[in-house]
């Protein structure tokens, strides 16, 4: 499933992996290798093929979000953020949390600072699909 201008909102990595959970899920009860692919494409773009190189899931990938926006990385004092969150990912809009936006193309336009709530935040809503999908890709490959 290839992005669409409207794919860019706000957690948009929310977006991409709602999409995967329900193709991941129409795989399992279908088995079409369509859903499959979709699915793990955008599971993919999630850990770095992505037009930023970021891999948005942190500590995850040889280019992982390091600086999200959450409360409790900020505040903890340790050196590294904890491993394992999906942060938002690039965004359309402009918002005056950042001023150091590598680009205005949709796509790449994210910065991997904790400034950046708008595109570095990390929520429930855009982590659940992204934990549901690893779930359903684990029951699908353990049956292979």
């Amino acid at each position: 499933m290839g992005a669409k201008p409207n794919d860019w909102v706000w957690g948009s990595n929310g977006t991409a992996l709602n999409q995967s959970m329900i193709l991941l899920t129409a795989y399992h009860s279908f088995g079409d290798q369509k859903y499959y692919d979709a699915g793990i494409s955008n599971i993919d773009y999630a850990l770095g093929r992505n037009a930023t190189g970021y891999s948005f899931v942190t500590g995850f990938g040889g280019k992982p979000a390091e600086k999200p926006h959450h409360r409790l990385s900020e505040g903890d004092n340790a050196k590294d953020c904890y491993p394992g969150m999906l942060v938002g990912g690039p965004f359309l809009s402009y918002y005056n949390d950042c001023k150091n936006y590598p680009t205005d193309e949709p796509a790449s336009r994210y910065v991997d600072e904790v400034c950046s709530y708008s595109t570095n935040e990390v929520t429930i809503n855009w982590n659940a699909p992204f934990a549901y999908s690893l779930m359903v890709l684990e029951a699908i490959n353990s049956k292979k």
